[in-house]
């Protein structure tokens, strides 16, 4: 199958989002999260350090398409946004969706990107922090 047709049917995924995923901020596991990042601050037994929500709700999602381009992936970067603080007892709920895919020319080749972004809400339908981030198939 050519690129342009894979790249087609991924244009068409634009705007997709991904099912839901919730789950309860619990002391312990921000404790084992900061010491697996090796950050000691205290502050994190009762706030989210920073990254802590892709941990806690992987709202990601798997394109089939873009396995039919190139051989392997890349992370291009992800950049988030905070809102507001996240803390111990907030059931956070992440929503992940495909907002943009398109092809550049890079040394070795076209490569394929994707971009996705994800909303972070608490259990009150606030928004707490948005992500995004780049998946590179090379």
């Amino acid at each position: 199958m050519a690129a342009t047709d894979v790249l087609d049917r991924l244009r068409g995924r634009i705007g997709t989002t991904a099912p839901p995923v919730s789950a309860v901020v619990e002391a312990g596991h921000l404790k084992r999260f900061a010491e697996a990042i090796g950050d000691p601050n205290p502050r994190w037994l009762e706030e989210a350090p920073p990254t802590f929500l892709v941990a806690l709700v992987p709202a990601s999602m798997h394109l089939a398409e873009a396995e039919e381009y190139g051989k392997g992936w890349l992370n291009g970067g992800n950049r988030f946004e905070y809102i507001e603080p996240v803390k111990v007892g907030d059931r956070i709920t992440g929503t992940g969706r495909v907002a943009d895919v398109y092809e550049k020319a890079g040394s070795s080749g076209t490569l394929l990107f994707i971009i996705f972004e994800t909303e972070y809400v608490n259990q009150h339908g606030r928004p707490v922090a948005r992500l995004r981030g780049t998946a590179i198939r090379r």
